[in-house]
C-alpha cells in the first residue's frame, strides 16, 4: 500500500536526522532508565507495608505500569510530534497543504516523522514488564500473549485517536496547548489498577470520557486471566468509537477551517 511506503520512507529521513544528534539517544535512554526504576522503587516502597493493592500484587503492578510506559512512549514515538504538528498548521496556515496531498487526512495528521528517541525510551519499560512477568510465574500461551499486543495496540489507536478529537477544537479556539495536560493525566491514571474507581467512575470517565482504562488495564488483565472475551470485545468497541470519534472530529473543523487567509 502507498501508505505503507510512506511511512518506511518518513521513518528512514527520520532515522538519517536523528544520526546526526547520537547523543540524544544516549540521554533518553537514560532518563528513560531513571524514570522506569523511580517507578519500581515506588513500587518497592509501597508494597512495604501491604501485600496488594485493589487485588494486585507488586509483581502485577509493574507489569501494569511497564504495559502503560511502553505504549506512551510508542506514541510519542509514532504519533505525538505529528499531531502537533496538525495543530501548529491549523494556526499558521500549513494545514491547507494536506488538504490538497492525495492521502488520508487522519493518517497525515497522525503519521510523519518517527522520534526514534522515544522509541529506544521504550526498551527499559518493556525489560522491567518482561521480568515482572516471569516473577509471576504464570505460564501465559502465546495466543494470549499475541491477543495482549494487539489490545495494546488498539490502546494505542485509542489514545491517538482521543488525542485528535482533542486537537481538532484548534479549528475553533486555534490556541489549544493547553489540552496537552490531559494527556498527563490520562496517562497517569492508565497506570492505576481500574479496581482503584468506582464503578460509575469507570464506566462514565475512564472508558468513554477521558480512556485512560482501555489503554494498558485491558491488554494486561486479559493477558492475566483477568477478564474474559467480554475484556476484548470491550476494547473493540472503545476503539471503534474514538476512530469514529476522531473522524467526525476533522470532519466537523474542515467545515469550521478558513484557510490559512482566514
Amino acid at each position: 500500500m502507498r501508505e505503507i511506503r510512506i511511512f518506511f520512507m518518513q521513518a528512514k529521513l527520520s532515522l538519517m536526522a536523528a544520526s546526526i544528534f547520537r547523543a540524544n539517544f544516549i540521554l533518553m535512554l537514560i532518563q528513560s532508565i531513571i524514570n522506569t526504576l523511580l517507578h519500581v522503587a515506588c513500587m518497592n516502597f509501597i508494597y512495604g507495608s501491604v501485600e496488594e493493592i485493589g487485588g494486585w500484587s507488586q509483581e502485577e503492578m509493574l507489569v501494569l505500569i511497564g504495559t502503560s510506559m511502553v505504549v506512551n512512549q510508542l506514541f510519542r514515538a509514532f504519533v505525538n510530534g505529528n499531531q502537533l504538528r496538525f495543530v501548529e498548521g491549523i494556526a499558521n496556515g500549513s494545514f491547507d497543504h494536506m488538504l490538497l496531498r492525495p492521502v488520508g487526512l487522519l493518517y497525515q495528521i497522525n503519521t510523519g516523522k518517527v522520534d526514534f528517541s522515544s522509541l529506544l525510551s521504550a526498551v527499559c519499560p518493556a525489560v522491567i514488564l518482561a521480568v515482572n512477568l516471569e516473577r509471576l510465574g504464570r505460564s501465559v500461551s502465546l495466543w494470549r500473549f499475541l491477543l495482549y499486543l494487539l489490545l495494546c495496540l488498539m490502546g494505542l489507536a485509542i489514545l491517538s485517536a482521543f488525542m485528535v478529537c482533542l486537537y481538532s477544537l484548534a479549528f475553533r479556539f486555534v490556541r489549544v496547548s493547553g489540552l496537552n495536560n490531559i494527556y498527563y493525566i490520562l496517562m497517569n491514571i492508565s497506570e492505576k489498577p481500574q479496581e482503584l474507581f468506582s464503578r460509575r467512575l469507570f464506566l462514565g470517565c475512564f472508558l468513554f470520557a477521558i480512556p485512560a482504562i482501555p489503554i494498558a488495564n485491558i491488554p494486561v488483565r486479559v493477558m492475566l486471566g483477568r477478564t474474559g472475551p467480554g475484556g476484548v470485545l470491550l476494547q473493540m468497541a472503545v476503539c471503534a468509537l474514538f476512530l469514529y470519534g476522531a473522524k467526525r472530529s476533522v470532519e466537523a473543523g474542515i467545515r469550521r477551517y478558513a484557510g490559512g487567509g482566514g
